[in-house]
């Protein structure tokens, strides 16, 4: 696999933070058509509610990452930045049960701590296939389109 075909970290990274701004604008104009305060939900996910939590933030994290990267290997931040997920040794789409794999390892991570997540996503800097742990569990490396 040649080096230059592998994305760079710096656009993983801006294609992250591009899908997690999207997320976080869905999810809230979410709340604020179904009529959901604010400032309630502000209240129930400081005061532990996992249940809370879940609903708002992993699940559709789950779903717009698995959905995404398992029909066209690309979330709509990877798409903006040039970049795609394939199988790291075809080249070929992964489909929705790695993809689901790779996001269900990236989720782990970040449930041990923060740490274990932080170490993950920058893990690309240091790996000669620039490749995450949650790359690695699904045998997958991000390139260039």
């Amino acid at each position: 696999m040649a080096a230059a075909e592998l994305a760079s970290w710096g656009r993983r990274l801006a294609a992250l933070v591009l899908d997690g701004a999207i997320l976080a604008a869905v999810v809230l104009a979410t709340m604020v058509v179904a009529g959901v305060p604010l400032d309630e939900v502000n209240a129930t996910i400081w005061d532990g509610s996992s249940v809370a939590l879940v609903a708002l933030f992993v699940l559709p994290e789950a779903i717009y990452d698995t959905a995404m990267i398992g029909s066209r290997s690309q979330t709509i931040g990877k798409m903006a930045l040039g970049i795609v997920v394939v199988d790291a040794e075809s080249r070929r789409p992964i489909g929705y049960a790695r993809a689901f794999t790779r996001w269900l390892s990236t989720a782990f991570l970040w449930a041990l701590w923060a740490v274990p997540g932080i170490v993950d996503h920058l893990w690309p800097l240091r790996d000669r296939r620039k490749q995450t742990f949650h790359d690695k569990f699904a045998r997958s490396v991000v390139v260039k389109t």
